[in-house]
């Protein structure tokens, strides 16, 4: 935008004006991209601890995986596309507890072929915390889900991988708050400057009519 599009040398208000709303409009889209990026890697991260304080619980209470496998579900769905550290970290978990699922699911229903089929890697692909197998080499009744179980070293590991990953979420949260510290710098100085030359262009005309009066 040109300041002085009149060919003259004076600068009107309205001009400063709109020169800071120019300055600033990029300011603010990347201010508010960067707000946004921050408070969805706040949500990553507590879908994250959650995963975490549930899978410790398993522990001590002795309860099946599947609330955290739909957990674990739920993060990748919400999470994975913009952070894919977190698909990375919880896929593999995902994979793990839905084929210890399907094949609990096959057992319990009579298919010991394709338990052990899915156990070993070579069954089909199983849809997450099925109750029911969805094609069996036997005829399948409906059943309930039978827990799914994690050794201890399991979940020992398991929780020190998505520990690690929300301690790296934490320190690109901390290089997003310096982002927003220097976008929010930038529109402050814009505004500041534009408003000092406001004041002065107003001096500057109170002083001249002064004069002539």
């Amino acid at each position: 935008m040109s300041i002085n599009a009149s060919g003259t040398n004076y600068v009107s208000n309205f001009a400063l004006q709109a020169w800071m709303e120019e300055k600033t409009e990029g300011l603010y889209g990347k201010l508010r991209d960067s707000m946004d990026v921050s408070n969805d890697r706040a949500d990553a991260e507590s879908a994250l601890n959650d995963i975490k304080n549930e899978l410790l619980q398993m522990k001590t209470n002795g309860k099946g995986a599947q609330d955290v496998g739909l957990a674990i579900h739920d993060a990748i769905d919400k999470y994975g596309a913009e952070f894919p550290e977190v698909k990375k970290v919880l896929e593999d978990f995902a994979t793990t507890l839905d084929d210890r699922a399907q094949a609990a699911a096959y057992a319990a229903a009579g298919a010991p072929g394709m338990a052990q089929a899915i156990a070993s890697g070579t069954g089909g692909r199983p849809s997450p915390w099925a109750t029911t197998p969805a094609t069996s080499p036997a005829p399948a009744s409906h059943v309930a889900p039978v827990p799914v179980k994690l050794t201890n070293d399991e979940i020992d590991a398991w929780t020190k991988a998505i520990g690690d990953r929300v301690d790296d979420l934490g320190k690109k949260d901390q290089l997003g708050l310096i982002n927003i510290q220097e976008f929010n710098a930038q529109i402050n100085q814009a505004k500041q400057t534009a408003s000092a030359l406001m004041d002065a262009s107003d001096k500057a005309a109170n002083a001249i009519i002064n004069h002539i009066a």
